[in-house]
């Protein structure tokens, strides 16, 4: 009977110390998205490049590269707000987030210039306040 119990508490504090907060698993999912994933396929005028999970901030942040026809400043200053609700209609509807926005944590998108690195077209960072009305 004793054999049963330290087993039971040995496999109970083995699994206790492997489970990952939710942090973590999300700067890992995030880690192993990138590498097997990005840069992804060109997809209507946009690729992400990377998909990073800040700690710190608790953030979510995808960034991405526009291309081709959209590759334009006359065209986010023209559409900003409507690519910001797009995006927060995302972070709202997307189930894949529903655990992370359950935590609180807020989701980020910044979308540079393929031409030219430099150049950010939009960068947005949407937290609990907005995605919660």
């Amino acid at each position: 009977m004793k054999k049963i119990i330290f087993g039971f508490i040995a496999c109970s504090v083995l699994l206790c110390s492997c489970h990952e907060s939710l942090e973590k698993r999300a700067q890992r999912e995030a880690r192993e998205y990138t590498e097997k994933y990005c840069p992804t396929p060109e997809q209507n005028y946009t690729r992400t490049d990377s998909v990073v999970f800040d700690i710190n901030t608790k953030t979510y942040h995808y960034y991405c590269s526009v291309t081709g026809i959209l590759d334009d400043k006359k065209i986010f200053d023209n559409n900003r707000q409507k690519l910001t609700e797009a995006l927060l209609a995302t972070v709202k509807e997307n189930t894949s987030f529903r655990s992370y926005k359950k935590e609180g944590f807020a989701f980020q998108w910044t979308l540079r210039s393929d031409k030219n690195k430099n150049v950010v077209y939009f960068d947005k960072r949407y937290t609990p306040k907005d995605y919660n009305k």
